[in-house]
């Protein structure tokens, strides 16, 4: 479909979800009770508890909290809509592969008409919510497995690398000349399969954040941390070394910054990680990554095989 065409019928998808019910209903109460500030969903997705900000706008609109936070008809879809709908745009011109403005198209859709089973990512509460928030305000991009925001290499993460890698960090970071801005990726919210990663779908991403980074001179490359990340987790899963391959074949830092967190996720999808780690024989570390502009732009123009499908491939 040309972008022209993508971008008329997201909108026209957008309008028609916000302008029947059970949605209609909430945007006319929105707008009786004064709420028509466009960074409304911001000033949601921003505070600590959503839910109870949600619950103090429902209060204001006179509306049932039970109905109104219903994913189904509730306000967060509605919000999710509006902000989409000002943000297609604005869209137009941030400067991004193909493949990308065209999940975030897909992206804006899914919230006129999600399935049943996806109903439970609009929880106010929900980790998934916040990200779809920040898909809608442009400043979380789908790529495929991972999404990724613009964020910096914290100082304080200086402390916690190996002292044998410290010179090549400060190296990394002098040549960047400076601590931001990076992209930071993140596990996508709405993959098909949360419990598997494919190598080639991995690989697409990495190449579409590389293709977008390349079209945004102000990047100066990518910073990834996880226990995905981390060769200790690659002893007792090898099969999820090929997550570094990128890096490592283009030259990139690779190492590891201290103890990970217990609810980062390693101890699902595995019953063997879960049994090594109550054993003690896993002891799962951060994985850091340092991925300069240079590299990432050079790997991915090494690997045009990648350029394909511009759709949902997860």
């Amino acid at each position: 479909m040309e972008f022209s065409a993508k971008v008329a019928a997201t909108r026209d998808i957008c309008l028609a979800a916000l302008e029947n019910p059970p949605l209609s209903t909430v945007v006319a109460m929105l707008r009786a009770s004064g709420y028509e500030r466009v960074d409304l969903l911001r000033s949601v997705s921003s505070t600590q508890d959503r839910k109870a900000k949600l619950l103090s706008i429902l209060a204001r609109m006179g509306m049932d909290p039970e109905t109104g936070l219903d994913p189904l008809a509730g306000i967060q879809r509605t919000l999710l809509l509006q902000t989409a709908l000002a943000n297609l745009d604005r869209l137009q011109a941030i400067p991004l592969h193909p493949s990308v403005s065209a999940m975030i198209y897909d992206e804006f859709q899914f919230f006129a008409r999600p399935s049943s089973r996806e109903l439970r990512l609009f929880q106010p509460d929900s980790y998934t919510f916040e990200a779809l928030a920040k898909i809608a305000l442009l400043e979380r991009f789908p790529a495929g497995q991972f999404h990724w925001e613009v964020s910096g290499l914290p100082r304080s993460w200086l402390l916690k690398v190996p002292a044998s890698v410290l010179p090549r960090l400060m190296s990394f970071i002098a040549q960047a000349k400076g601590f931001a801005p990076f992209v930071f990726p993140h596990l996508a919210t709405r993959r098909k399969n949360p419990l598997v990663l494919p190598e080639k779908e991995c690989d697409r991403s990495w190449y579409r954040i590389a293709r977008s980074v390349e079209l945004q001179s102000n990047v100066k490359g990518l910073v990834a941390s996880s226990w995905l990340h981390s060769t200790d987790t690659f002893k007792i899963s090898p099969h999820l070394s090929f997550m570094n391959k990128p890096f490592l074949e283009s030259g990139g830092i690779v190492t590891t910054m201290g103890k990970a967190d217990e609810m980062a996720g390693y101890l699902r999808g595995s019953a063997t990680r879960r049994k090594l780690y109550e054993s003690g024989e896993f002891k799962p570390t951060l994985g850091l990554i340092l991925w300069s502009r240079e590299q990432m732009i050079r790997w991915a123009r090494s690997h045009p095989e990648l350029d394909g499908d511009p759709g949902y491939s997860a």
